[in-house]
């Protein structure tokens, strides 16, 4: 659960300000076209968790989508550190870079914009614990673009998922999102199953490559579970053991009905709980 955090520290092009004190050009390439790149890194008690893959995810992202930015990554870490509060139990980083601000308005190249940074702090209180009963889920079709590998600000297709999952009276559920008969992601989440023992997940090829996702898979290969990098087809997704959907704020989320039908036992496995246990662990 995040917090009403209008007035949390916030870094904007240069200057430090309360957030609500921050103001966007109406002509900044993202909000005119969701041109630009955003990361959120959890950090508890001071400390990043995953923060260095986090920060590579958004180089790699700014360089893939072509937005020139003159900070290093240790710049970037600087900027970021006096928005952190070392006695705050977890708090949010959000980072978002967008190509800029141009004089009018134009999709073509070339574009003469300095991009636009922003960060900023949120305090949040982890929502998923052991005693948490689990989640619904429902398959939708995936109708995102097909670079879902660059974590872009351009959400759309993401919010409409949800926006669905809503009209369909499942506002607090999942989506689960199926290309050609195969489940791929949720739209904020990585998926997990397991079935006789053995997890399966989505290779990144063609979803975004999560850092919660990845302590998972070292978590479980550690703890001497086989991991198979391959995403289900319904079929085999609806015959799980378990089914769990992973990202940096909700952690590690057991889905314990698909579409309406119990997956295993309709409560959270303990496959699940062996491997949540574990990630709290990585927080210390």
């Amino acid at each position: 659960m995040t917090h009403d955090n209008n007035n949390s520290p916030a870094f904007f092009n240069g200057q430090y300000m309360p957030l609500n004190q921050v103001q966007i050009s109406p002509l900044d390439r993202g909000f005119l076209f969701g041109d630009g790149i955003y990361e959120v890194v959890p950090v508890y008690q001071g400390k990043a968790l995953g923060g260095e893959q986090h920060w590579q995810r958004l180089l790699q992202g700014l360089q893939t989508s072509g937005i020139e930015l003159a900070m290093t990554l240790e710049d970037l870490l600087q900027t970021a550190q006096p928005l952190l509060d070392a006695n705050e139990a977890a708090q949010m980083l959000y980072v978002q870079v967008t190509r800029g601000v141009e004089a009018s308005r134009k999709h073509r190249f070339p574009v003469q914009a300095e991009p636009t940074v922003l960060m900023f702090s949120s305090s949040f209180t982890p929502p998923i614990s052991q005693d948490y009963n689990g989640c619904s889920a429902w398959l939708q079709q995936d109708l995102r673009w097909q670079r879902c590998s660059v974590k872009s600000i351009s959400l759309m297709g993401n919010v409409l998922a949800y926006r669905q999952l809503d009209l369909d009276g499942h506002g607090q559920d999942e989506a689960l999102l199926v290309r050609d008969g195969v489940v791929f992601e949720a739209p904020s989440s990585n998926l997990f199953m397991a079935k006789d023992g053995v997890i399966y997940t989505p290779p990144v090829n063609n979803i975004l490559p999560g850092v919660t996702r990845s302590q998972v898979i070292a978590l479980a290969r550690q703890q001497g579970f086989e991991v198979r990098e391959q995403a289900p087809d319904i079929e085999l997704l609806k015959a799980a053991d378990e089914v769990w959907v992973t990202n940096s704020m909700e952690e590690l989320k057991p889905v314990i009905t698909l579409d309406g039908q119990p997956v295993g036992h309709a409560e959270p496995g303990a496959i699940w709980r062996q491997l949540f246990n574990a990630f709290q662990s990585l927080k210390d």
